[in-house]
């Protein structure tokens, strides 16, 4: 199980305003959200920076989930602190401020166990790092991306080097007209695979999650719950258990485990979004997986 799915990214705190309240310095960063979900079907290990502002505290749900954190550097400074608020239909986030603290001069730095990881899950940060990374990981037999329109806008020429590289893809509907400048979503993924990266997933927010890939295409509906809490970190944690589902199996490259994979994630991300912060998402049980994945299978059946 060691040292199963490399997990690189950020971890934040987050200070968030939106219909059911607001909240200040929890924990956040797309590596938190990707590694704890990713938990529940593997070993993640994660390669992230914090400041000395970081306290055990804020460990506890990653010790708790059995998670590596030998690859978690420390530095003099504060720990990146994103805030931003949402409208009452949770679509879209408004950034009001990012202050990137130590995770300005991030570097991802692998040791020899991180460099023979089995899959790498590149949450959403520089291109120019994911490269890095990818060029420090030995053979891993998975590699999956996830990105953002900022990265798409201002250095796309290193993100199309990274797409090459990698086996899925993970990016929103708006992200994925941004970087294809095609608005029909099957087009864009088709594109998308004409640059050599295998899968691609399109995130649909509220409307669950695409697959376009040359072996099908698929459509999932999102897991509907009566009450959504907020979504920070819906999209993370998705792609982790995406990645971290498909790291457990001997052969994750068929169109039926892909299904699957996209499945957990719509399920996974369900659990996020009912609290602020890991909250729900870092206390669950296989039961509670297994009951929520149950009821979304039966919600799929005609």
């Amino acid at each position: 199980m060691a040292n199963e799915v490399l997990v690189v990214g950020s971890v934040a705190f987050d200070s968030i305003d939106n219909a059911n309240g607001s909240v200040k310095h929890v924990l956040g960063g797309a590596a938190s959200y990707a590694s704890i979900c990713a938990s529940y079907f593997t070993q993640p290990s994660m390669v992230a920076v914090v400041g000395t502002d970081f306290t055990e505290e804020d460990r506890a749900p990653y010790i708790k989930r059995g998670i590596d954190l030998s690859g978690l550097e420390v530095k003099e400074g504060k720990t990146f602190h994103w805030g931003g608020s949402y409208d009452k239909d949770f679509n879209t986030a408004v950034t009001k401020f990012t202050e990137l603290n130590v995770f300005q001069d991030f570097n991802p730095v692998l040791t020899p166990q991180h460099q023979n990881a089995k899959a790498v899950f590149l949450a959403n940060i520089d291109p120019e790092l994911q490269l890095s990374v990818l060029k420090q990981v030995k053979k891993p037999r998975l590699v999956a991306c996830d990105t953002m329109n900022y990265w798409i806008t201002s250095k796309k020429s290193t993100l199309m080097k990274v797409i090459k590289k990698v086996d899925i893809l993970f990016l929103n509907e708006t992200e994925a007209r941004l970087l294809t400048g095609e608005y029909n979503l099957v087009k864009a993924g088709k594109m998308l695979l004409g640059k050599g990266v295998r899968y691609v997933i399109i995130k649909l927010g509220s409307n669950g999650s695409m697959l376009v890939s040359k072996k099908g295409i698929a459509q999932l509906p999102p897991y509907v719950l009566e009450h959504v809490h907020d979504t920070t970190g819906a999209g993370d944690t998705f792609g982790g258990g995406f990645t971290g589902y498909l790291a457990s199996l001997k052969n994750w490259d068929t169109l039926q485990s892909i299904k699957r994979a996209m499945m957990i994630g719509n399920v996974m991300a369900s659990f996020t979004i009912e609290s602020f912060s890991v909250d729900r998402l870092a206390g669950l049980t296989k039961r509670d997986i297994n009951k929520r994945l149950k009821e979304y299978t039966t919600m799929l059946c005609f």
